[in-house]
């Protein structure tokens, strides 16, 4: 009897953790630049290096290598650009958080662009149930873009 009520109280008990990678993409006006932050699970992360190559089955994402092939894989598969064309980004750092991992980047602009089309396919290749959500801030307010499934680019006005 004990042992069922402490499986009835145990918390999280059969949850079902949603497969999501949370970015942000903020006009820092004081350096010219928007600041982009991805936040993805782990586990997730390190599933989709391996399937994909980029990482030896042996490695795990507390080793800086691990870190910087995951930079590269996450610039590879988000993608900005404004009416000019591509927009070039920096990857800064990788940090680790709890069971996240979160990684940075940064992209040199003039000016915050008017209109910013994103193409985000990180995870999406590896887990059929992926859902990215793109937080952008370029002006006044925040749009929120998702994106699910085989979803292309999307886009964004700078708000007022």
């Amino acid at each position: 009897m004990a042992l069922f009520l402490g499986a009835l109280l145990a918390p999280g008990a059969g949850a079902h953790r949603s497969r999501s990678v949370l970015s942000t993409v903020d006009w820092n006006a004081a350096q010219s630049a928007l600041d982009i932050s991805h936040r993805l699970h782990g586990h997730d992360a390190e599933v989709a290096l391996i399937r994909s190559g980029a990482m030896p089955a042996g490695e795990d994402l507390t080793q800086v290598r691990a870190q910087a092939r995951l930079g590269l894989y996450v610039q590879e598969r988000f993608r900005l650009s404004g009416p000019a064309g591509a927009i070039s980004t920096e990857i800064l750092a990788a940090e680790i958080d709890g069971a996240e991992i979160v990684v940075y980047q940064t992209a040199q602009l003039a000016t915050a662009p008017d209109l910013l089309t994103i193409d985000n396919r990180i995870l999406r290749e590896t887990f059929e149930d992926q859902t990215n959500l793109v937080n952008v801030r370029l002006g006044a307010g925040v749009r929120t873009l998702m994106f699910a499934g085989s979803d292309g680019p999307k886009s964004v006005r700078r708000s007022t």
